[in-house]
Parts: C-alpha cells; sequence; structure tokens
C-alpha cells in the first residue's frame, strides 16, 4: 500500500469521525421549550403533567415527622416558568405580550400567580364582614374617647400640644397641678354649673398658672386667674395690705364672671376665651376687620397674636387629656384628677375685722391653726388683717362666732402704719420711737428679733389704742 493511500485513508476516518461527533452532538442538544409568559392551571397541567408516584404498602401506616405536612399534601415544587435562550445558531422570535400581562413585566409570571389571582377573586366575590371578631372583641375593650364642649380638639394646633403634654415632664406638671386644684376646683366647678357655663373653664388654671395660687408672670399677673392689674377692675381690689387676685375663691368669681361677659359680647366660646388673654378690646378690633370668622380662621391666619393664638389649643388639649386620661392610658392622670370625685365644695366662715390683726394672733386666740388660716386667705400680703380699714377675714366652718368673740375681748392693734427702713435704723430704734416693744414688732412682721433690716424694707408698726 502506498504512502498515498494511507494518507487517503487516514483522512476518510478522519472525516467520518468529525461528521459522527456532530452528529452527536446535534441529538445532546437540549430542544428549545416555546416561550410562555402566563398559562392557566389547566394548560400547564396537560403540557407538563405530574410525575406518578410510586405506589408503596402502608404508607398511611407511617407516622410523619412533627412539623412536616404529609406526603400527600406535599405541594410539588414546580419549574419556574421562563423564556429561554435562542439554540446556538437559531434567531429567537420574540411573541407579543398581551395587554393584561405587559402592565406586569416586572413581576415574576408563574402558574402560583394565575392561580392566586382568581383564588382572590374567588374570595372578593364573597361577601366579609366589617371587622374580624377579634377586632370587633378589641374595639369593644378600649376606652371610648369623650367629646369636648368646644371645637377643634383634632386640629393641628391642638395636636401638636396634646403631643407635647403626654410627655413625661409635663405629665408630671399635670399631676402635680391637679393636686394643687383640690381645695379650689370643687367651687370652680360649682360655679360653672350654677352659671350654665363650660365644663372646659376648670382647666384653664392649669394652663394659666397650673393652679399656683402664688404664681406671678414675668408681665406681673398673679393668681390662679393670672390677672392683670389693669384688668382687675370691677372685679377684684388690691392695696398695700392684700391683693384679692392671689384668692382662689374670690378670683374664681371674678374669672367666670369676665368669661361670661367676653361671651355675651362675641357669641363665641373660642373667640371669648381668647379674648381672656389678649383682651376684649384687641380681640373687638380683630373680630371687627374680620366678620364672619371663627377662632381657627383668626389663628391659623396669623390675625391674633402667638399667645392668643396658642392659648385655646393649649386648652383644649390639656383638656382631652385630663377627659379621655382612659383613652390616652395615663392613669396617673386620671388618679390625680379622680381626687375630686365626689368632693363637696367646702363651707367657710366669715368674720369682719376692723382694724389689723396677725394671723398668727387669731389663729392663738381662736385655738386655729395658723397654716389653716393662712391657706384660707392668700390674698392678705402681710400676714395681717389691713390696718385702718374693715376686712372679711375667711375661717373653718363653725369657728366665726368663738373667734370673733375672743378678738374683741383680746388686746390688739387696731390701727398701724407701714415704716420705711432707712440707713441706721434697728428694730430697737423703731419699736422705742412707736412706743412698742421688739416682739411686737417681730410678732405682726413675722421676723425674727435678730434679723438684719434692709435699707427701704417695709415695716408694718401697729398702733394700740
Amino acid at each position: 500500500m502506498t504512502f498515498q493511500t494511507i494518507r487517503r485513508l487516514i483522512f476518510l476516518c478522519m472525516a467520518s469521525g468529525a461528521a459522527a461527533f456532530a452528529a452527536a452532538e446535534a441529538d445532546m442538544q437540549p430542544q428549545p421549550r416555546p416561550a410562555v409568559l402566563r398559562e392557566s392551571p389547566a394548560a400547564a397541567a396537560e403540557a407538563y403533567p405530574a410525575k406518578k408516584k410510586k405506589d408503596t404498602k402502608n404508607t398511611a401506616e407511617q407516622p410523619q415527622p412533627e412539623g412536616q405536612l404529609p406526603e400527600t399534601a406535599a405541594a410539588p415544587e414546580s419549574e419556574p416558568l421562563v423564556v429561554p435562550e435562542a439554540a446556538a445558531g437559531q434567531p429567537q422570535t420574540e411573541e407579543p405580550i398581551p395587554e393584561t400581562v405587559a402592565a406586569q413585566e416586572e413581576a415574576p409570571l408563574t402558574i402560583i400567580e394565575e392561580s392566586a389571582h382568581h383564588d382572590a377573586e374567588d374570595e372578593a366575590a364573597a361577601p366579609e364582614p366589617a371587622t374580624s371578631p377579634v377586632e370587633a372583641a378589641l374595639a369593644d375593650t378600649l376606652p371610648e374617647r369623650k367629646p369636648l364642649e368646644l371645637d377643634g380638639v383634632d386640629n393641628p394646633m391642638t395636636v401638636k400640644y396634646r403631643e407635647r403634654y403626654l410627655s413625661e415632664r409635663d405629665r408630671k406638671w399635670i399631676i402635680e397641678a391637679l393636686k394643687r386644684s383640690v381645695p379650689y376646683r370643687p367651687y370652680i366647678r360649682q360655679q360653672l354649673q350654677a352659671k350654665q357655663l363650660p365644663m372646659i373653664l376648670q382647666y384653664l388654671p392649669i394652663v394659666e398658672s397650673y393652679y399656683n395660687v402664688n404664681a406671678v408672670s414675668s408681665t406681673k399677673a398673679t393668681g390662679i386667674w393670672q390677672f392683670m392689674e389693669n384688668s382687675m377692675a370691677p372685679y377684684l381690689s388690691k392695696d398695700s395690705w392684700y391683693d384679692d387676685r392671689r384668692d382662689p375663691w374670690k378670683s374664681t368669681d371674678a374669672a367666670l364672671a369676665k368669661l361670661a361677659w367676653n361671651y355675651q359680647q362675641f357669641g363665641d366660646w373660642e373667640i371669648a376665651i381668647a379674648a381672656y388673654n389678649c383682651g376684649a378690646g384687641a380681640m373687638g378690633k380683630v373680630v371687627k376687620n374680620n366678620k364672619g370668622k371663627d377662632f381657627w380662621y383668626l389663628a391659623e391666619n396669623n390675625l391674633l397674636k402667638t399667645q392668643s393664638a396658642q392659648y385655646v389649643p393649649k386648652l383644649l388639649a390639656m383638656a382631652d387629656i385630663i377627659e379621655n386620661a382612659a383613652y390616652y392610658n395615663v392613669p396617673d392622670i386620671a388618679e390625680a384628677d379622680a381626687l375630686i370625685d365626689g368632693v363637696e365644695p367646702e363651707e367657710f366662715d366669715y368674720i369682719t375685722t376692723a382694724g389689723m390683726f396677725s394671723l398668727k394672733q387669731i389663729a392663738e386666740t381662736g385655738g386655729i391653726d395658723e397654716s389653716l388660716i393662712s391657706l384660707l386667705n392668700p390674698a392678705l400680703l402681710r400676714k395681717c388683717t389691713p390696718a385702718r380699714q374693715s376686712y372679711q377675714l375667711r375661717l373653718p366652718k363653725g369657728t366665726a362666732e368663738e373667734v370673733g368673740g375672743k378678738l374683741k375681748s383680746a388686746g390688739t392693734a387696731a390701727d398701724a402704719l407701714i415704716y420705711t427702713v432707712k440707713e441706721g435704723d434697728t428694730l430697737w430704734g423703731i419699736s422705742r420711737r412707736y412706743g412698742l416693744t421688739v416682739a411686737d414688732l417681730c410678732e405682726i412682721n413675722n421676723i425674727k428679733e435678730k434679723s438684719i433690716l434692709r435699707i427701704k424694707q417695709k415695716i408694718i408698726v401697729p398702733i394700740f389704742p
């Protein structure tokens, strides 16, 4: 055999082997599946029938592992339906996307989605209850939110202050204010009811002073109702001996009379309350220039001073929290508010003094604790009744006759003068000048004998008959 013949045989063998290898490789190439964007369950079941499970004996008797579904209930894993890549060397033909699917091209399209969609439609066809049994049970247990007498409890301005007052720090202040209100709020509630005024006004002293009888603002507004000197008349009086603004009972009568007058003027409680803050004259000008507008319009359009615009929202927020303490889950506030539950306004006796009597003297003469007399008469600035004038002194119920009789027979001062301390003055020198003892001066002025006097200090000098 020649060399050429051998080379031709080798070439033929190589050619036939390459052809066989190519044919085998073509047989092994996976056939492309048709592109599927969405198939119904029935079509999917027909195209891809589930494999039939081998029949095993006594499968029902085999215990299943805890926490797993039985084999017969397990859902067969479905192969995700995707668009396969075109076979090598074959062009890919895109199928048009239906309109209903085009809007969801971002989401994975599977048979499970299709069946879930039908299930959702079937469930939507059936009527559903408005609330589930669990939600209904919870609704029955939630405290009811009581409405307030004034509008605007859910105004954004009110909501802002409600959120602030519900903070831990402000809740403590509210609780302290409610505790301080115990001696006075039963009387305020009684007067509101008698005068047919909104009961929400009982919380106004919390906004004003946190029910602090001795509160004095930077503008010299005084007492639980924060009266200014220029707004006292004709309701209250003040001189060097007493200040009615500090008396919670007298100032309550004055504040309610003023609020009732404001309401008669404006016919709107929100505006009437805001006028208590800024003054009826100033509010009258705003209302005149904005006829027919309510408080919320005036406040939201910056037609009121900031403090007056915030005044009513503060009151509403405070009242809402106290009235609905259970709703807002603040039991400590509810407990403090309940201190006056069933408490009737306290009744008092009164005696009219003529001249100056120290509270200490009255307490010792009448057998009453001095701190109690001081609590009942907070308007007295110098711990004594006014000199050279009559004064109605408040006493515990049932004590007026005895205390009054004893004071008449006591050797007390009927008059006094106010002495201004000068440089070089001493208690001993002042007492000698007016024929008194140092003890007399110390008792009436509630100071000690070794006290050092300050220049321009005011000293009460009693004058005995």
